[in-house]
């Protein structure tokens, strides 16, 4: 009798660390489910269907929206960042808006996530001969939420878009 008392109560405690296990999940599902409005895009910008990514760009825990764009205005190519908030806040790279002195950023041929706490630096690049010296282990930035990588396919040059707590960052890499 006793073991099957004892068996009994084993059930009922995987069973309860079960349910509150699933509960848990299903709150973490609902905190990072990707809530933003595509309503809400800026007109003047058209999304580039398979061109779209989704991640914690900002490390607040919650399912951010990305994608190329094109703007219909100038038809310039940029990069668009819509935080998962209240205000549902978006931020414009290129596509006529100036990012590390561009203001076209067509060039993307590979666009993709990269991963919360990498490491990432900039290229440090001779001023007067446009020459590549390497990276700028100065300017290390552990990544609080996930960063975008861009690039091109055949030089392997490109850049980071990345939060740093306060604002969106860009460092150029090759």
């Amino acid at each position: 009798m006793r073991l099957q008392i004892t068996i009994l109560v084993l059930i009922l405690c995987f069973s309860s660390c079960k349910k509150q296990a699933e509960k848990k999940f299903e709150s973490e599902k609902e905190k990072t489910e990707l809530k933003v409005d595509l309503t809400k895009v800026p007109d003047s910008l058209k999304l580039v269907a398979d061109k779209n990514l989704t991640g914690d760009f900002n490390g607040d825990n919650k399912t951010d929206f990305a994608s190329i764009v094109k703007n219909k205005n100038n038809q310039k190519t940029g990069v668009l960042i819509v935080h998962n908030s209240e205000n549902q806040e978006n931020f414009v790279f290129g596509a006529g808006q100036e990012v590390d002195n561009m203001t076209d950023l067509k060039w993307i041929e590979i666009f993709k996530i990269i991963p919360k706490g990498e490491i990432v630096a900039p290229e440090l690049v001779d001023e007067e001969t446009g020459d590549l010296m390497g990276t700028d282990e100065s300017q290390n930035f552990k990544l609080i939420g996930n960063g975008i990588f861009m690039s091109v396919t055949e030089t392997h040059g490109g850049g980071i878009i990345f939060w740093n707590g306060k604002e969106y960052q860009w460092y150029h890499i090759e």
